[in-house]
C-alpha cells in the first residue's frame, strides 16, 4: 500500500489473478469421475482407495493402496466447490458417500443419467463397489462394466434381456464375459430361481460369479442346484471378501440327491 499527501486515500496495489488458478484436471481424476458415475455413488473410504490404485506414485503412498484421508479431502473438496462433485452423509456418526453432478458426468464424458442416491440403496450399492474393488486388486487388467452401462446400452439398442446381472467383467483378451452378482438378501425363493434360470440361459456369460453372505450362498446354491449339470458349473461362489464358498449346506446337499 502506497501512502500520498494530505488528503488523499491511500492507493491499494491489484491482486493478480493467475490464469490457472482453480482445481486441475488429472489422468487419475479423470478416471476417479469414469468409476464414479459408473458405480452411482463411492462411499469415502471407497474413494480413497480408487484413488490410491489409481495414483501415479503408489510408492509414495503412507499406507498401501489407499490415499489418506486428509489428501482424499484436498483431493476432492475443490471440485464439490466446483459443482462437479456431491456429498452427503446420510446417517449420523458415519461418513458420506461422494456422486456426480450433472456437470459431473459431461467431465466423465459418460453417456449415463444423473443419480442421485436414497438412504435404501446405499448397502447394496456400497457391496457392489467392494466387489469391484476386489476384482481390480486381483484382476487389474480386465475391464469392468456396471449395471448402469449395461443397461444404457440396453435401452440405445432397444433390447432388454429377463435379468441384468450387476456387473460384467469382460477378459483384457475380450474371450470371455463373466456376469458378477451381489446379493445381500434372501429373496423369495420363486424369484430366485427365475434370475437364475435367466443368467443361465444368457449365452453371453462364460460364467456367474455370485457374491453373498453365507445364508443367501445357500439359498442360491439350492437354486443352482435345479439347472441341469451343464449349467451348474458355470455359476461359482465367493464371500463378500472374495473368499471362495467351498462347503454346501444341508439343503443343497439334499437337493442334490446325495
Amino acid at each position: 500500500m502506497k501512502h500520498h499527501a494530505d488528503g488523499e486515500q491511500p492507493v491499494h496495489k491489484a491482486r493478480r489473478v493467475h490464469m490457472n488458478s482453480g482445481p486441475q484436471l488429472t489422468n487419475r481424476l479423470e478416471s476417479f469421475w469414469t468409476i464414479l458415475g459408473q458405480q452411482g455413488i463411492l462411499d469415502y473410504v471407497q474413494a480413497q482407495r480408487f484413488l490410491g490404485l489409481l495414483s501415479p506414485e503408489p510408492d509414495k503412498m503412507k499406507q498401501p493402496g489407499i490415499l489418506s484421508a486428509e489428501r482424499t479431502r484436498k483431493l476432492l473438496r475443490p471440485w464439490i466447490d466446483e459443482g462437479v462433485l456431491c456429498y452427503r452423509a446420510y446417517y449420523a456418526r458415519q461418513k458420506g458417500v461422494f456422486w456426480l453432478t450433472t456437470k459431473g458426468y459431461k467431465y466423465a464424458l459418460l453417456n449415463l443419467r444423473y443419480y442421485e442416491p436414497v438412504p435404501s440403496s446405499l448397502s447394496r450399492l456400497i457391496a457392489v463397489n467392494n466387489v469391484r474393488l476386489l476384482i481390480a486388486e486381483r484382476y487389474p487388467k480386465d475391464t469392468w462394466r456396471s449395471e448402469r452401462e449395461i443397461r444404457a446400452m440396453q435401452n440405445a439398442k432397444g433390447s432388454a434381456p429377463p435379468h441384468v446381472p450387476d456387473a460384467e467383467l469382460i477378459s483384457a483378451n475380450g474371450n470371455s464375459v463373466i456376469g458378477i452378482e451381489c446379493e445381500l438378501t434372501v429373496r423369495s425363493e420363486k424369484r430366485l430361481e427365475e434370475i437364475v434360470f435367466d443368467l443361465a440361459g444368457n449365452k453371453r456369460y462364460s460364467a456367474i460369479w455370485y457374491f453373498s453372505p453365507e445364508p443367501v450362498y445357500m439359498a442360491v446354491k439350492k437354486a443352482v442346484l435345479k439347472l441341469p449339470p451343464e449349467h451348474r458349473k458355470r455359476f461359482a461362489f465367493y464371500s463378500l471378501k472374495g473368499d471362495p464358498y467351498t462347503h454346501e449346506s444341508r439343503e443343497s446337499t439334499q437337493e442334490s440327491g446325495t
